[in-house]
């Protein structure tokens, strides 16, 4: 949708890897200078790319973002950059999280597994539950506008709050047995994609991109079995999701 080349796919995934291992706050001065090369490598890529698009404009999203227009009034090359890596981030890592994901939940959960195999009108519901069950965006940050009281205990204006998606996901008030992962449950209210004004721009995008993925994947690809007891988490704050999900298929 941006537009990137092909050739060049491969360029994303890494800074995308390392702006989020960035949110981690790596201790080592060579990981952290590896860091600051990538994201000047992906600024340098989008600066090139808008001055491109302003020259020669293209069929493609980041155009529609050079050309955007309100009243006479434009958005600036740090604006257009600015959404640039918003929709690089948001759109490759949450989503390739969300599936990561809910492997993971099935192998943990092999009767779910059946009857997702069983049933495939379940996916839907599947894809809600994980959205719950283990968020792939687990913090959001947010600034107050005015003082106030959340469980007992005052928040002042101009304040930064972390809200713990992960953690409202699995409030037992909400969801009955917030801890059990349930393919049936109706979990169509979880905060996986925020709330109000500051809901995802994508949540419509991810949901068709995971339900398409996990139809191909159970069932066109053969059963697959994996070790879930070795899998290694992506190392952030923000994000969660497997490192890498290693899958046996059968012949």
């Amino acid at each position: 949708m941006l537009g990137v080349e092909p050739n060049h796919r491969a360029d994303f995934r890494r800074w995308s890897d390392n702006v989020v291992r960035g949110t981690s706050r790596p201790g080592a001065e060579t990981e952290r200078a590896a860091i600051r090369q990538t994201n000047a490598e992906m600024r340098a890529y989008f600066q090139d790319a808008i001055a491109q698009r302003r020259k020669a404009p293209r069929n493609d999203l980041l155009t529609a973002l050079v050309q955007a227009e309100e009243d006479r009034q434009v958005l600036t090359s740090d604006e257009v950059l600015a959404m640039a890596l918003l929709l690089l981030l948001a759109g490759n890592e949450t989503t390739m999280n969300l599936l990561g994901n809910t492997v993971l939940a099935l192998l943990a959960q092999p009767d779910a597994l059946a009857t997702i195999r069983r049933d495939r009108s379940l996916v839907p519901q599947l894809i809600e539950e994980v959205l719950r069950y283990d968020s792939p965006v687990q913090i959001v940050f947010r600034r107050t506008t005015k003082e106030l009281e959340l469980g007992g205990t005052t928040i002042p204006a101009d304040a930064t709050a972390f809200v713990l998606l992960g953690s409202a996901n699995r409030d037992e008030a909400k969801f009955p047995e917030p801890d059990r992962f349930d393919i049936r449950r109706d979990a169509s209210e979880h905060l996986a994609f925020g709330f109000g004004t500051h809901f995802c721009l994508g949540a419509g995008l991810a949901r068709l991109e995971a339900k398409v993925a996990l139809e191909e994947f159970l069932y066109s690809c053969p059963p697959f079995t994996g070790d879930i007891e070795r899998v290694e988490r992506v190392r952030s704050l923000i994000v969660r999701g497997p490192k890498k999900l290693r899958l046996r298929f059968a012949a």
